[in-house]
């Protein structure tokens, strides 16, 4: 063997090594979102009547999720509605109507069904991707054992849709709830179709025996909830975070005080809210809920910085502190946008790293900052304006995070 015959063999070699791409997180999901919110499909009044007053209540409160300033949300047949073969019905009735009434704009839309091994799941999945199933962009998929399972109910909902004439693509985020669903999370991470991992943190300390608590959890669950946005990017697939479970809940508008200056002392410093006034109660119920929406606020933050691509919302007081997270100033982002323009018009003119502040940024450092120009790209904290200003496009802005490609952005 001479050099032009070991040339000749290495290129084979990459090309083939070539077709196995570096992996990275949301290469393979086609939506974003910083925060996923559950909407309750079935809401009722002790008493009630169900097809009355509770499709009444319950589309209020679904159509109510089509307005809030939330990038995802499903709605809930599985913890979210009662858990009686009476209602069951009902509520995805109410689903159905929801969806198919609804104008969701560009937020992304979906619903949970109960699980497999369920007497609930058929009739789920057949009644609402049959009749609605047009309007879906994902599955919510609960309580799953095994990566068959996903699998099964990934092939059930295709045959579903084809059955019904659907053709729009419906992308499944699989809960891991349970010690054996994290033993299988890499190989339900490989399923085709399988676009995100969520952390269920309660389900899992139900099944493990522990705990979850307001300061905690994120360190006590830390082993299996740092481990999941890196299963989850090994396939190109993203991870959503936990719920936070300490509610923001709203005090209730004293006696003798109205709505509006209510709500000015709820967004006002507890220590600045006249006591006399409001009365010593509506104080601490407003410390309370500060407390809520900064512990949202502080998992969250935690959470962009593991990987995570998003995080569970419970309450609509925890969306902007959970999307803040996701959502760098613009004073951030442009400063990204910087130091990404000058790595990559350094890689041209023949640099390989750039010095930025006390730091050495190299392909790897950079790298890092490109996620912030996405994250600003998709807020809206910078814009198409913004890297055209920089004289590059935005491919060759990505290559500062691809470790090969050809080098075809340099040609």
């Amino acid at each position: 063997m001479n050099f032009d015959d070991l040339r000749k063999t290495i290129a084979s070699i990459q090309s083939r090594h070539r077709a196995r791409p570096e992996m990275m997180r949301g290469m393979k999901v086609p939506y974003y979102r910083r925060g996923e919110m559950s909407i309750p499909s079935f809401k009722m009044v002790a008493g009630g009547d169900i097809e009355k007053d509770a499709r009444a209540l319950s589309l209020k409160l679904m159509g109510k999720a089509a307005q809030l300033p939330i990038d995802f949300f499903f709605y809930d047949l599985e913890d979210a509605a009662p858990d009686n073969p009476e209602f069951k019905p009902f509520a995805r009735s109410f689903v159905v109507e929801a969806l198919t009434t609804n104008d969701y704009g560009d937020r992304v839309v979906g619903f949970r069904p109960n699980n497999i091994r369920t007497a609930y799941f058929e009739e789920d999945v057949i009644e609402v991707v049959s009749r609605a199933g047009h309007r879906l962009q994902t599955m919510v998929i609960p309580k799953s054992e095994h990566w068959e399972e996903v699998a099964d109910v990934v092939k059930i909902v295709r045959d579903v849709q084809r059955i019904a004439g659907h053709t729009n693509p419906i992308h499944f985020e699989i809960l891991i709830e349970s010690p054996s669903a994290f033993l299988e999370a890499e190989k339900i991470a490989a399923i085709e179709g399988v676009s995100a991992l969520i952390f269920g943190a309660w389900d899992f300390a139900r099944t493990v025996s522990g705990k979850v608590t307001a300061d905690g959890w994120i360190y006590d669950q830390q082993t299996v909830r740092q481990l999941l946005p890196v299963i989850a990017a090994a396939h190109g697939k993203e991870a959503v975070d936990a719920v936070t479970g300490t509610l923001p809940i709203r005090p209730k508008t004293p006696a003798g005080v109205t709505d509006a200056e209510a709500a000015a002392a709820l967004a006002s410093n507890p220590d600045t809210i006249d006591a006399a006034k409001f009365g010593a109660a509506f104080v601490e119920s407003v410390r309370k809920r500060n407390r809520a929406i900064e512990l949202a606020r502080r998992d969250a933050e935690n959470a962009r910085a593991a990987g995570y691509a998003a995080k569970w919302i419970l309450h609509p007081d925890q969306i902007e502190a959970i999307h803040a997270a996701w959502s760098p100033s613009r004073e951030e982002a442009l400063r990204a946008l910087k130091l990404t323009a000058d790595y990559a018009r350094a890689a041209i003119s023949g640099s390989g790293a750039e010095v930025d502040g006390d730091r050495l940024a190299d392909k790897a450092v950079v790298g890092t900052d490109w996620w912030v120009v996405r994250a600003g790209m998709k807020s809206g904290s910078i814009t198409d304006a913004d890297v055209t200003a920089t004289g590059l496009t935005m491919e060759a802005l990505a290559r500062t995070v691809v470790t090969h490609d050809g080098h075809s952005a340099l040609s």
